[in-house]
């Protein structure tokens, strides 16, 4: 359930958010669950639950059952879906330099933005970042790294969310002094 604080990043892009967000996010929640569940029962009724590989489980569950069309079908459904993956997942980055920018915490380069709109800059600049990792640091590396990042993240979100509910004032719910 990695990726629904995407939602919230983006949600400066939305249509009228205080409606959409909630109902995105609920949706998303509700879609992937079910699919998961769904794609859980198919993947054990295919392969006994010792025998599923853990690098491809359904190309490799298919070829256990003999279906090689199928294996094929869902290793190239594997290769097409993961940038797609990836790209979502980094979809947000130039939105949160922005803010962090916006604050102060970063350049002010990060919050410029070109003739539409756009983050053109903290965009070019967090991708060039991100290729020059992923080209010199192995993928199990950055898997551990990236695990250990939302790890961090989340920690950090929930403690200032406990910091929040027990510092703020009583006429200013949200905001430290």
């Amino acid at each position: 359930y990695i990726g629904y604080d995407e939602i919230c990043c983006v949600a400066g892009e939305a249509v009228n958010p205080s409606r959409n967000l909630p109902i995105a996010v609920i949706a998303s929640l509700i879609t992937v669950t079910i699919l998961y569940m769904v794609a859980a029962v198919a993947l054990t009724g295919m392969v006994p639950y010792e025998d599923i590989s853990e690098t491809s489980p359904f190309p490799d569950g298919f070829r256990y059952r003999g279906v090689e069309w199928a294996s094929h079908l869902a290793a190239i459904g594997e290769l097409v879906t993961l940038p797609l993956v990836v790209l979502v997942s980094i979809m947000a980055q130039p939105r949160l330099q922005y803010a962090m920018a916006h604050d102060g915490l970063l350049p002010a380069i990060f919050c410029a933005l070109d003739s539409k709109g756009n983050l053109w800059w903290g965009t070019l600049i967090s991708g060039v970042v991100m290729i020059i990792i992923a080209t010199f640091v192995p993928f199990t590396y950055l898997n551990d790294l990236i695990s250990a990042g939302i790890l961090i993240a989340f920690s950090m979100t929930d403690a200032s969310v406990i910091l929040l509910r027990h510092k703020s004032p009583d006429d200013k719910p949200f905001q430290l002094e």
